[in-house]
């Protein structure tokens, strides 16, 4: 059957509106821009979703589920406390950071995506407060206090532009594994 279209899935509904998150913000998130840029009709939108809200609310969970509990999920594929952190380093850095930044100002401006964001907020700190604890290097508190920290510095290099540039975020990364034990 040649010429036949693919039906879009809700799976590619989210995947096009991360897309469009990342490549104009916010205001690309309308059902009318998202069926432009999917090439869709409402109809094919309303198949998937009640309507805007149900869908920022879905998006806000692909997010989570993509953006931080995929992550953990293989960081903690690693035996050691020391491998799940650097893994989970590494898998970070690769994510889009414009995707972080538009669902933050998302969060801005819709109730159910900014408890979503302060929910993954809590998840990420906890997972790296839990890692430093079991590394051994610190108690409870000290680990806690350490996971705010790194994580603060995480979202805020990806929210502002401290003129440092790659090399200086990455000397700057440098300088904190060195001062954690872990460089």
């Amino acid at each position: 059957m040649t010429g036949t279209v693919r039906r879009f899935t809700t799976a590619d509904w989210l995947g096009l509106g991360l897309a469009a998150l990342a490549e104009a913000g916010p205001p690309a998130l309308t059902i009318e821009a998202l069926c432009q840029r999917a090439g869709k009709t409402k109809g094919s939108f309303y198949a998937h979703f009640a309507g805007s809200e149900a869908y920022l609310a879905a998006l806000a969970e692909h997010w989570r589920e993509r953006h931080t509990r995929r992550l953990v999920e293989a960081a903690r594929a690693e035996d050691r406390a020391d491998a799940q952190l650097s893994a989970l380093d590494q898998l970070a850095l690769r994510l889009d950071e414009r995707v972080e930044q538009g669902m933050r100002r998302l969060a801005a401006v819709d109730e159910t995506v900014r408890r979503v964001c302060a929910e993954v907020d809590r998840e990420r700190i906890a997972y790296l407060a839990e890692l430093h604890q079991v590394s051994g290097r610190f108690d409870a508190a000290d680990a806690q206090a350490l996971a705010r920290l790194e994580y603060a510095a995480f979202v805020g290099f990806q929210q502002i532009d401290t003129g440092a540039g790659e090399a200086g975020a990455a000397a700057s990364y440098a300088l904190f594994l060195k001062l954690t034990g872990r460089a």
